[in-house]
């Protein structure tokens, strides 16, 4: 019986420490840096009515300049919402606003969408990120 406990303890740390790479190779991966971003989209003013409005052409190019100035870092969950619209895409959680940056470029394509990490009381924004939403390449 103690050794039948001592397996179902192993395989259940091993597959802890597995899920926990494999997350971590995940979020790790998938973010873009800004100079990427701009080599990729360019880097438009925002303008939130037009951001708002989802023009995607402009929205990549906006979606820079947010990143790149750090446009919302430390301002409310709110001011994100009132200025930029109801976000319209997902990331892990509905706590975290997505919004679209490009039009679907079709099944199992590379698409990117901007993300808005909240701080921990869910109140003000903590980091702004352009994030891989499809076709990851998974460690295994």
């Amino acid at each position: 019986m103690k050794k039948y406990i001592l397996i179902s303890v192993l395989l259940g740390v091993i597959s802890v420490i597995g899920f926990t790479g494999v997350a971590d190779s995940y979020f790790a991966a998938d973010f873009m840096k800004v100079s990427d971003a701009e080599k990729k989209w360019g880097t438009l003013t925002l303008g939130p009515e037009q951001f708002k409005a989802g023009d995607l052409t402009k929205r990549a190019p906006m979606a820079v300049d947010i990143v790149k100035r750090s446009l919302y870092v430390g301002k409310s969950r709110k001011t994100v919402r009132q200025e930029l619209g109801d976000p319209d895409s997902y990331f892990f959680s509905d706590t975290i606003y997505a919004y679209k940056i490009m039009p679907f470029p079709g099944e199992n394509k590379e698409i990117w969408h901007l993300v808005f990490i909240p701080d921990d009381k869910l109140e003000k924004v903590k980091a702004v990120k352009i994030h891989k939403k499809c076709c990851y390449n998974l460690p295994f």
